[in-house]
């Protein structure tokens, strides 16, 4: 993902597997990532405001920047 697109504002990728994918610095704003698997993703710099992560599998990811904050991210499942 290094090269190519890095916004995917407002995509629908609910129930996708994205294990060990790098997202590191792309845009998941308003993302639909309902019940997908982000295990040991790396999110790292991901802009994911407004994004819906409601049954997401977010076990051993990522997210050190601080910019996760949305309401949806409450019913993330961090521990798969």
């Amino acid at each position: 993902m290094s090269a190519g697109n890095r916004d995917f504002r407002q995509e629908d990728w609910h129930e996708i597997s994205l294990i060990k994918a790098n997202l590191s610095g792309v845009d998941l704003t308003g993302t639909n990532l309902c019940n997908s698997d982000l295990s040991s993703a790396n999110l790292n710099w991901a802009s994911l405001k407004r994004a819906n992560l409601k049954r997401t599998n977010l076990r051993r990811t990522k997210m050190s920047d601080g910019r996760l904050h949305n309401d949806l991210l409450a019913s993330a499942n961090y521990f798969g």
